[in-house]
């Protein structure tokens, strides 16, 4: 049993957005249902799509996230070789553009289904509990985005996680804008690398520190943050729990009562390599609200 008042010993929260905060798998898989026969389980639909997004990501972290879902569309529905070898693919522009040839004449046009598979990602919807959990937390800790993603999508989903309502509750450090519950936005197009790449969390633990990389965002002046003090928050396993545990970071794993299919290991799972496990961030908040109201009463 974890101590008392340790989750709020920690200044930063690192946090996952699709699986913890977005519910990325339902966007997911209603997009990619009409590529299946009617009888294919989610689950199968859901684990074919991590493979290819997975193996398309490790090959070439440069590709951004919004292509990365416009190729795995057009893998799973068998149209075209989407190998990234030998320099097939299109370059890409920093607002996550194609420019020049594909990797097959045979790749979908500008309308195709693929590419309105990979502008869908701003469409994803937050889990019911995300934004409150999110601008409560903020009051107590530093939220900073690690994510899969490229900056585009992401300014579609970060307009989903601000709050007008919330825009008066106090920040421990500043945010974005004052109806964002985030301090620092760390996206995979920024760092050049996608997650379980032990690099992406090494890139956000310079970012937060005191001698943070000029050329990648970072808070000015520098929060000057230890390690100790950073709280990995994330569902997925594969790509986060397993990371923080791997840089002996404390972690909490929003298990969404374990409904999730990508990300998952359940060797993971079986060895409990999270710090603390809440079903939602609802319930990460209220645990904090806790901590929070013992030590005023302590003092």
């Amino acid at each position: 049993m974890p101590p008392k008042f340790e989750l709020t010993s920690h200044k930063v929260l690192v946090f996952d957005v699709y699986g913890t905060l977005i519910d990325w798998e339902s966007g997911v898989y209603n997009s990619l249902k009409p590529l299946f026969p009617k009888d294919t389980p989610r689950e199968e639909v859901l684990e074919k799509y991590a493979a290819a997004e997975l193996d398309l990501q490790m090959k070439d972290p440069s590709v951004t996230y919004s292509k990365i879902l416009d190729l795995v569309w057009v893998r799973l529905s068998g149209q075209a070789n989407t190998s990234l070898g030998h320099g097939g693919l299109a370059e890409v522009t920093d607002e996550g553009e194609g420019i020049g040839s594909s990797t097959s004449s045979t790749l979908p046009t500008s309308d195709s289904d693929a590419e309105c598979f990979g502008a869908s990602i701003p469409s994803w919807q937050p889990f019911e509990d995300t934004v409150q959990a999110l601008h409560r937390l903020k009051e107590h800790f530093a939220l900073v985005v690690l994510s899969n993603v490229d900056n585009r999508s992401f300014g579609g989903t970060h307009e989903l996680l601000k709050s007008k309502t919330h825009e008066a509750c106090k920040s421990r450090y500043p945010t974005d804008t004052p109806d964002s519950p985030f301090s620092l936005i760390l996206t995979a197009q920024q760092l050049n690398a996608y997650k379980p790449d032990l690099r992406v969390l090494e890139l956000a633990l310079q970012q937060v520190s005191s001698a943070p990389h000029s050329l990648l965002p970072h808070p000015s002046p520098p929060w000057d943050v230890e390690a100790r003090e950073v709280l990995v928050v994330a569902n997925s396993l594969l790509h986060d729990i397993e990371p923080a545990n791997l840089h002996n970071l404390n972690s909490v794993w929003i298990s969404r009562y374990e409904k999730n299919t990508i990300g998952t290991k359940p060797d993971l799972k079986e060895r409990g390599m999270w710090t603390w496990r809440f079903e939602t961030l609802g319930d990460l908040a209220d645990a904090v609200d806790k901590e929070v109201k013992e030590a005023r009463g302590a003092t």
